[in-house]
């Protein structure tokens, strides 16, 4: 009598796999498991050889070809190091769907194989054809097991220090009064030279709207990245583009000096209040790890203070 117990172990790791798939967030899916592996390459890899299977089944249906292909099978291991490359170039939020169809598909054409077919596989090399569930099951132990680790780690990270909520309203309410008794001639006043030169007041608070709306629209990024409780994770700016973006964006900002007045000083609060009012809302989910690695992602105040006391020196000379 033909064994056909595989079947309930294919179903289990297609279960297994949905449920997986339905849990991911984009950011899971960039999760690093070792040696060039992320959990969305993984997903792309179980996909492409159930897929691959789907077709072999498909063939040994027909009578077009036969399972003891030896030259096929030894040859598989170097079908996984050509297309490796390929599957961490795909796109990541479409990879879980196509690997739980090409599952689905798979399974139900291996249900529908005569037993005669069935009974040619087992024991053999070539039992895996029907076993569908020992390869998903390996890579999905992989991918559960980083996953735990990884929240793991979250739960373990220090917790961000709430009082850069505070510290930042406090440089935003000192640029508020600032702002405030600003006149146009003020705007035009320079400021103390830096090792980037000297500057007006309405290039500094240019400067400050800038690098605000700047660190906001990163902060959106990693959120939408993240998903609703993925680990956030903002794109960063390295020393040598600050050194190549300010300049320009300084001397961009002198040009309309004359045409924006006192616009740039408003352009400047609202982008503070914008990503302070942001960063307050994720004060929760943000690790203190990344607050000391890179505080200025979270300390907007560190900045503001910097550029204010440049221009409350310039209004006192």
């Amino acid at each position: 009598m033909t064994d056909r117990s595989f079947q309930q172990a294919n179903d289990q790791s297609r279960e297994r796999l949905a449920r997986l798939v339905a849990t991911l967030t984009p950011t899971q899916l960039m999760l690093d498991l070792g040696e060039g592996w992320t959990v969305a390459s993984a997903l792309a890899h179980v996909g492409f050889w159930d897929r691959w299977q789907e077709v072999r089944w498909t063939e040994m249906l027909a009578g077009t070809w036969s399972a003891d292909d030896d030259s096929v099978i030894d040859a598989e291991h170097v079908a996984n190091e050509a297309l490796h490359p390929y599957w961490g170039g795909i796109d990541a939020e479409d990879i879980p769907t196509l690997a739980l169809d090409a599952a689905t598909r798979l399974d139900a054409l291996i249900a529908s194989a005569p037993d005669a077919i069935v009974d040619s596989l087992e024991g053999g090399p070539s039992a895996f054809l029907a076993h569908r569930h020992r390869h998903r099951d390996q890579h999905i132990d992989h991918i559960e097991r980083s996953l735990a680790a990884a929240d793991a780690a979250r739960a373990a990270a220090k917790p961000l220090d709430r009082s850069i909520v505070d510290r930042n309203a406090e440089s935003r309410r000192r640029m508020a009064a600032l702002v405030g008794r600003l006149t146009a001639a003020d705007y035009a006043l320079p400021t103390a030279p830096t090792e980037e030169g000297s500057w007006t007041v309405g290039q500094v608070l240019g400067h400050l709207a800038f690098w605000d709306r700047s660190c906001e629209a990163r902060w959106n990024d990693a959120v939408e990245r993240a998903g609703s409780d993925g680990p956030l994770e903002p794109i960063g700016v390295s020393g040598d583009t600050l050194v190549a973006i300010n300049p320009p964006i300084a001397a961009m900002v002198g040009a309309w000096t004359g045409l924006l007045g006192t616009a740039i000083g408003a352009e400047a609060l609202g982008a503070a209040e914008a990503i302070d009012g942001l960063l307050e809302s994720l004060v929760d989910r943000i690790p203190g790890d990344l607050a000391e690695e890179r505080p200025a992602w979270v300390n907007r105040w560190m900045h503001r203070e910097e550029h204010l006391g440049l221009v409350e020196a310039a209004l006192r000379r």
